[in-house]
């Protein structure tokens, strides 16, 4: 797989990070940047706990591959 590299805006702060195209941003925010108050759960994106807020509404980002983010309007 093709590593990506982009910034992430999270609250508030830039966040550099470089990973696998096909790594899901779920694991981006909690393994590479260390902040695990986003969880795992169900692994299907379907409990909600893989929630963040992306703005302009909260997205599973267990599904979301981090090759792929949203861009802010």
């Amino acid at each position: 797989m093709t590593k990506m590299s982009f910034t992430l805006q999270i609250n508030g702060a830039p966040k550099a990070v470089d990973v696998d195209g096909d790594t899901t941003l779920l694991w981006v925010i909690r393994d590479v940047l260390g902040m695990t108050g986003t969880k795992f759960g169900c692994g299907a994106a379907l409990c909600g706990a893989c929630t963040v807020h992306s703005p302009p509404a909260p997205v599973s980002r267990r599904s979301t591959a981090s090759g792929r983010p949203r861009s802010r309007p």
